[in-house]
């Protein structure tokens, strides 16, 4: 039997192919060699030491995203020299993949929109959502823990200022986002008490002609400033190690590069800015809470600070955490490093059940949280009762909202759409589908009963959409639900959407007559936001919660400050802006 090495981490694989991934690093099976017979893993690390130091530079910026080019412009803005290391072939991490947005509270938008967005009901609001578990309204920091209270805290003060700042300096240009109602666009938990300024944290880049524009755009915008401005970005280099002085201070990085190790040194600091683990296999296995299939990150997003910052005594934090979606499953099995994620539901005459045939949730709630329903654990059975949900829509709502993903455009089935003509007959093809990707899901299967409880909720539901009140999940009661996750036909064809008769946009009864349609839905990410914790100068901790000189850390490959919430549209790029803004100005005056 051969037995192959990882050039990134040294794992041994024995077998007569190199793994698809590394277990141990998510490395990709480019990176394994084939050992000699009689060759020594050992002296195989040994000798394949990097040279002299390449270069130095002031700081060293890992990654090309959000977080790392937030970081790297502020540093660069700020007097130093900068060299980014990008793992990838291509530059913007899952950022260039993203919408684009970016959540920030008391924003010059707001202020400009007459919106006050005070500071203490701001960080109020963050608590209860990140911490429900811990929310008292009455306690010092609202009851969360110190660290991750001074994150939020940092988080709303210097939010604001981070993109003025950028603005300043010609890094992008700004615009707010105004929903289809006319309004600024609504925060995800609109109806919270604790959220008291629901509008306008939402922003993006602009073009040239004013337009709102996406990530894509974001990272464009940043790579054109950082070449004008002489930052070089190095692709395919990925980071194999952290160097450091005999005082333990971060001071300089090994990385791989096409088969070679060169060294980089950092006279001032090195900021991580790398992204989660949503593509390493193992580390998914055994951090996450639940049963995750795929995610929309950048497919080197393999948990790499993790791993390096962990060796270095890193104190890792949030690891079972999270930017979440729920995403095509069958989708996700033919391509897992693809963007499969449903980020609405769209439409009206649209639910989804479970295997025993039973509405779970408000399909209109936001991605992360209608990611997390999955988790459901049930201890009589031992099961993922919601491992596996099932949109299910007709052909008004087909027509109407086509070629919205997940419909199709009109007169295509895609594969991992299941047709049928009643709902019984639909619920005996969802079964049969199940029982093909049995070996994908442990066996998954609907309940014995569930065409009969499926007709019931069919009929309640539709009563509900006559009468406009959800009396189950209350869906339509809420802004997001309107005007989010809820907006005209794509496709109209001159229908008239509402009906004058609509007492609930959000809800239409599912027609009395097939076609029926539905899709099988899984738990995926956006990517995982757990890692080496930092405090709110960004600066990683060592688990005596002392700095580790020289090292700083923004955006998914960190413990991040939002824990298991997602405060409104852009929650993953906002922090990971403002905490790469605030490492930067932090490793300039070091």
């Amino acid at each position: 039997m051969k037995r192959w090495i990882c050039k990134v981490c040294g794992y041994i694989h024995t077998g007569n192919e190199p793994p698809e991934r590394c277990p141990q690093c998510g490395a990709p099976k480019e990176e394994f060699r084939l050992l000699e017979e009689n060759e020594s893993a050992v002296d195989q690390i040994q000798s394949d030491q990097p040279a002299e130091f390449r270069q130095e530079v002031d700081v060293l910026v890992v990654g090309s995203g959000a977080a790392a080019f937030s970081a790297a412009i502020t540093a660069k803005n700020e007097g130093c020299s900068v060299i980014m290391l990008e793992k990838a072939s291509e530059i913007g991490g899952t950022t260039r993949r993203s919408g684009g947005g970016f959540w920030i509270p008391n924003n010059r938008f707001q202020r400009k929109h007459g919106i006050i967005d005070n500071r203490e009901e701001a960080l109020k609001y963050m608590v209860r959502y990140s911490y429900p578990h811990l929310y008292q309204p009455e306690a010092e920091r609202y009851g969360a823990p110190q660290n991750e209270f001074a994150l939020i805290e940092a988080m709303v003060d210097h939010g604001a200022e981070m993109t003025e700042y950028l603005e300043n300096i010609e890094a992008f240009k700004l615009i707010e986002q105004i929903n289809w109602t006319g309004k600024l666009q609504v925060d995800y938990q609109d109806h919270l008490p604790e959220n008291r300024s629901i509008r306008g944290r939402v922003l993006f880049t602009q073009d040239e002609k004013g337009e709102l524009t996406y990530g894509y755009a974001l990272i464009n915008s940043f790579k054109a400033w950082a070449e004008k401005n002489d930052i070089p970005i190095l692709v395919d280099h990925r980071v194999t190690k952290i160097l450091r002085d005999e005082s333990g201070r971060a001071i300089g990085l090994e990385a791989r590069n096409k088969g070679k190790l060169v060294s980089f040194s950092a006279k001032k600091g090195i900021i991580f800015g790398s992204g989660g683990y949503s593509h390493n296999p193992e580390l998914m296995l055994h951090f996450q809470r639940g049963p995750i299939f795929g995610g929309c990150s950048a497919p080197t997003n393999t948990g790499d600070f993790v791993r390096l910052g962990g060796a270095i005594g890193a104190k890792l934090g949030n690891m079972s955490g999270a930017f979440r979606a729920q995403s095509v499953f069958e989708s996700v099995l033919e391509n897992p490093d693809g963007s499969n994620n449903l980020f609405f539901i769209p439409g009206d005459g649209v639910i989804e059940v479970n295997r025993y045939g039973k509405r779970v949730m408000d399909e209109k709630r936001n991605y992360t949280d209608r990611g997390m329903v999955h988790f459901v654990w049930d201890p009589n059975r031992a099961e993922w009762t919601n491992m596996l949900l099932f949109m299910v829509f007709d052909q008004r709502t087909a027509e109407l909202w086509q070629g919205d993903p997940p419909y199709p455009m009109a007169g295509s089935i895609p594969p991992y759409m299941i047709t049928s003509n009643t709902l019984k007959e639909l619920g005996i093809a969802i079964s049969a589908r199940l029982e093909k990707l049995r070996n994908k899901t442990g066996g998954f299967a609907l309940d014995e009963h569930f065409n009969e409880t499926f007709a019931e909720t069919v009929q309640t539901f539709n009563g509900y959409a006559r009468t406009g009140v959800d009396s189950d999940f209350r869906r339509g009661d809420f802004a997001y639900d309107r005007e989010w996750t809820t907006y005209p036909p794509t496709q109209p064809g001159g229908v008239q959407w509402p009906t004058d008769m609509s007492k609930n946009y959000t809800m239409a009864p599912l027609s009395e007559e097939g076609p029926y349609y539905a899709i099988i839905l899984a738990s995926s990410t956006l990517d995982t936001n757990g890692g080496p914790m930092i405090n709110q100068h960004s600066q990683v901790l060592d688990y005596e919660g002392k700095v580790i000189p020289g090292l700083y850390g923004a955006g998914n490959c960190i413990a991040s400050p939002t824990g298991n919430a997602y405060w409104g549209g852009g929650s993953t790029i906002g922090p990971a802006l403002t905490f790469g803004y605030i490492a930067g100005l932090q490793v300039a005056k070091s």
